[in-house]
């Protein structure tokens, strides 16, 4: 919008995306909050596996909040004009009741491009012909306007506007995933450092943060993000990807060391906008002991990773630490978390859980020790490889028929303890077709989920990989996190759209619970997700071989599983998804401990914190 008003002068108010691949419900809330009352979209309409048939062109649509935009999705971006076209369409088009006009791009290309001479005088002879819808040539906002002169849709669709295809691009290109996620995260905290700093009197390069946004946005082009692109995107991605992440992270570690007021000791940050407690790296001279410049003792311990330290973090804040030579009086009922070996497999447990691990890597038993409650409702984490080979488009699609194959699972080789106390940590080595994977389950001293750190050499064609996860929860649908909140989609195949959702994208989470309890399977990158009955399965890795043969290398990711007890409201799963995905800053330095934002009740949550886009 602030482009076309600089350039063009003029305001726009029609998001025209003819080609993405589904739209979020929280859409709507932010087109209206932009002053962008209209939607053009087309490619609903390609249910070419079969499914479910979306019944609107012309309507409302309901997202997420109940904020509602105007809508039209014609079935094609590159209509031709000729007489045939203009009666196909119009006769085919899907909803025949309640609408008499039809919005039609045309010109080659995608998105209805270049309009030819022949389209212009087909049009011009189309404007009274016999036999032929009458046609007229306009704007996108003329037509919603003389539509609303018409009286306006007469049907409102809610929620999100699925796509029953392409649901592989939740998946393909992993490193790009990653990548778009790491960085998003990283911007987040270049503006709230710079909105700190710019409060403390410091400045904020505007113009540098815009640059990297339009850096990270420009990556999220399709088909750059969803993993349908040629070889060459990737390769030059991969390259601005990392230059955007170094500099952001360099950026906002220079932000927050100028908020500091000595350099002795180490400060932690904590960015997001609720106190948590965390495991983070030191020095090697803190593996004595440390203390906070308040005086107050923190657990330390010397791991294999290093010295770590179980440090509580302020909300939208800091504490700094200074090395100790005697241990913390103050946290003497600490609970360890501990590995013991039991027969073939070994126990991992703290204060708040206790987890078997069976000699395959997979979670047999998983106990909240304040109820007694078990979630396991079979093995989870067990790695499961199936046959990828999608009728069309193999790097957008996933097909459904990949279940009729039974699945291959992993191989253990070996599993050992690496450490114990602060952090426990289970390495398992192992195999799965012709991939070999590290993965390391860790479990930290006051942790209230179980991590999956995992490393694979993927060595693999037209294979999917997919880490399963049941549990003993019964309920008709399965919370996917989208852009502030979450929407239901159903764990049934009741009826063709329920079967039709079989693939669907989440972001940091996917929770199964009633009203007495829940569990959630987290990630730190990955996107697709199917969630059958009681069980969650999270896809970790494709192997497409067009437009490119993908993505064979190594591939580190994690996910981590998490219960509670009560309603999903009363839950932490949204604050583990954070806590999950956003480590604590650890500079050098120190400041008195400070707190920039306390919200309250726990629900709400701070998504962004920034200085203004006009510098105001």
């Amino acid at each position: 919008k602030r482009y076309f008003k600089e350039m063009f002068s003029v305001d726009s108010h029609v998001l025209w995306l003819p080609d993405s691949f589904g739209y979020s419900a929280a859409l709507p809330q932010i087109l209206m909050g932009c002053d962008v009352p209209y939607m053009v979209t087309q490619k609903i309409f390609w249910s070419y596996n079969g499914g479910e048939r979306f019944p609107y062109h012309y309507f409302y649509w309901e997202g997420l909040d109940g904020t509602k935009i105007t809508s039209f999705l014609p079935t094609s971006y590159t209509y031709q004009t000729d007489p045939g076209e203009i009666c196909r369409t119009f006769k085919n088009r899907a909803q025949k009741e309640d609408l008499d006009a039809f919005l039609f791009p045309f010109g080659y290309g995608d998105g209805g491009g270049g309009p030819a001479r022949d389209h212009i005088e087909y049009v011009l002879r189309e404007k009274d012909l016999e036999g032929c819808p009458r046609v007229k040539m306009g704007s996108p906002e003329e037509f919603f306007h003389w539509m609303e002169e018409e009286g306006g849709p007469d049907h409102t669709y809610v929620g999100e506007l699925y796509f029953s295809a392409h649901r592989g691009t939740y998946t393909s290109q992993a490193a790009i995933k990653k990548y778009n996620r790491r960085n998003e995260i990283l911007l987040h905290e270049m503006e709230f450092f710079g909105s700190l700093l710019s409060m403390a009197g410091g400045s904020y390069d505007l113009a540098r943060a815009d640059k990297l946004w339009k850096t990270l946005l420009f990556h999220q082009f399709h088909d750059i993000l969803p993993g349908s692109s040629i070889e060459r995107v990737y390769k030059e991605a991969e390259v601005c990807q990392q230059a955007l992440q170094e500099e952001a992270l360099q950026i906002a570690r220079n932000e927050a060391e100028s908020l500091l007021k000595d350099k002795e000791g180490i400060s932690i940050f904590n960015s997001l906008s609720f106190a948590r407690k965390a495991v983070v790296l030191l020095p090697e001279e803190y593996q004595s002991g440390a203390r906070t410049i308040e005086g107050v003792s923190v657990p330390v311990q010397k791991l294999k990773k290093g010295v770590v330290a179980l440090v509580s973090l302020p909300s939208c804040g800091a504490v700094s630490l200074l090395p100790s030579d005697h241990c913390d009086k103050k946290e003497e009922n600490l609970f360890p978390a501990t590995i013991v070996k039991e027969g073939e497999g070994y126990r991992i447990e703290n204060g708040k859980i206790a987890v078997w691990i069976d000699g395959a890597g997979q979670v047999i038993s998983f106990v909240m020790k304040a109820s007694g409650r078990e979630i396991s409702a079979g093995e989870m984490n067990q790695l499961r490889l199936y046959r990828d080979q999608p009728r069309a488009y193999d790097a957008w699609d996933i097909d459904s028929n990949y279940r009729e194959e039974a699945p291959e699972f992993a191989k253990v080789e070996g599993i050992s303890i690496l450490d114990q106390g602060l952090l426990a940590v289970l390495e398992v080595k192992g195999k799965i077709g012709k991939s070999e994977y590290t993965q390391r389950i860790c479990l930290g001293a006051e942790g209230e989920r179980l991590e999956f750190d995992t490393k694979i050499e993927w060595r693999e064609m037209h294979r999917l990989l997919k880490v399963s996860f049941p549990v003993d929860v019964h309920t008709e649908n399965a919370r996917h996190e989208i852009q502030f909140g979450y929407v239901k989609r159903p764990t049934h195949r009741s009826r063709q759209y329920d079967k039709d959702r079989f693939e669907v994208c989440n972001h940091r989470y996917t929770a199964l619970c009633d009203e007495s309890h829940g569990a959630a399977l987290l990630n730190n990158g990955k996107y697709g997700i199917s969630a059958n009955k009681n069980d969650m399965e999270l896809t970790l890795l494709r192997a497409s071989t067009s437009p490119t043969r993908a993505d064979n290398g190594m591939q580190h990711f994690a996910y981590a599983l998490y219960a509670w007890e009560g309603s999903f409201i009363e839950s932490d799963v949204v604050r583990q998804g954070y806590e999950f995905n956003v480590e604590p800053f650890v500079i050098e330095g120190s400041i008195p401990a400070f707190e920039a934002v306390s919200i309250l009740p726990k629900n709400i949550i701070l998504e962004a914190m920034k200085p203004a886009e006009d510098g105001s």
